[in-house]
Order: structure tokens, then sequence, then C-alpha cells
């Protein structure tokens, strides 16, 4: 399993990433999780982020029974009260597991963001990113893990960032704060509630 970044955000939450580098059929060794996914990689995914999420919970001693999705698509653990998020972006996957409400996410730092930065920022932080590569991923990042929180829609201009210091922001969203940390690895920017 290549794990590369373990790492709580307190004592009640976990977050891992993991690089994905088993073969598939190695990776159906590792979990019992059956797939309806036609693409490869997205079949990779899928498997590597169900193996982490059944690691992770060991470490909770959660016993592991599996994971359904709700009626908006957000993942959850069967008989279990603690909260998950996944995300992937080949090849990585992360998770984090907590004992209240949390979302994670994972983007490549690309170029293509810049052509719809203003569909997800509202004009403050337009103006707060600029041009800066980095800072646009790390809000688009930051306002997708604050997205699957609850998994309900809501507009992406709705959700509110403010940097409190470096790699730490402020959100509101639905009128609730939540606090996100951010991390770049491999040309990659994770975000996750803290």
């Amino acid at each position: 399993m290549g794990l590369i970044k373990k790492f709580s955000s307190n004592n009640k939450s976990l977050v891992c990433v993991w690089k994905i580098t088993e073969t598939y059929d190695e990776l159906t060794l590792l979990t019992k999780e059956n797939i309806n996914i036609k693409n490869r990689i997205k079949q990779k995914e899928f498997l590597a982020s169900r193996v982490l999420v059944e690691k992770m919970c060991e470490v909770f001693n959660i016993k592991f029974k599996g994971i359904k999705k709700d009626s908006n698509g957000k993942p959850f653990l069967i008989n279990s009260n603690h909260h998950i998020s996944i995300s992937h972006k080949f090849p990585y996957v992360t998770a984090i597991i907590d004992q209240k409400q949390c979302g994670i996410d994972i983007e490549k730092i690309d170029e293509k963001v810049k052509r719809i930065k203003s569909k997800f920022l509202n004009e403050e932080e337009e103006k707060d990113v600029g041009e800066n590569l980095k800072k646009i991923i790390e809000y688009w990042s930051i306002k997708e893990t604050l997205y699957k929180i609850d998994g309900s829609t809501i507009p992406l201009k709705n959700i509110t960032i403010k940097n409190k210091s470096e790699n730490l922001y402020a959100c509101l969203v639905n009128e609730k704060d939540f606090e996100i940390s951010t991390k770049e690895i491999d040309n990659h920017i994770l975000s996750y509630t803290t």
C-alpha cells in the first residue's frame, strides 16, 4: 500500500493520502468490495479508496462493514457514527475519518481551472487569488471539500473563504462555520476539514 501521508487534524480525526502504484489485480486482492465501473483508472481509485478507509478504520477500532452512499452520493460507513469523506485524482486517493461531519478534496495544479474560476469564485475571492494558479486551485479544492460535507447542492459561489493564516481558512456554508487546512503534495492541493 503506497501510503505517503498520514496526519491528524485533531485527536478525533485522521487524514491519509495514498499514491496508487498497485495493479488492478493487486488491488482486488486487498478488498472484498464489488465494483461496477468500466474505466480502469476509476476502478483502481474506487478499490484503493475502500482499502484506505478500511485501514483507517483500524486506527479508530471501527469494525469496517463497508461503505454506502446516501441519496446525495455522500459516502458513509455502514453501522458507524464516524463520518468519512473520500477524494481521488489519479494516482492519488485521500480520505478523512472524523467524529463530526467532514470533507476532503485533492486537485492537480492545472492551468485549465483558470478558464472556469469565475464559475466558483465570488468577486472578492477573484481579487484575492488574482492569476495565482496555486491559490485558484486551493480555493477550488476548499469549495469542493465544503460541498462534500453534507453532499447537498449548493452553488460554489455561495461558499465564502477567508484566509486565516498560511494553509488555514475560515469558511462559511449555509450559515455554518468551518475551518479548512490545505497542503501541497506532489503538484496537487489537498484540503480537508479541521
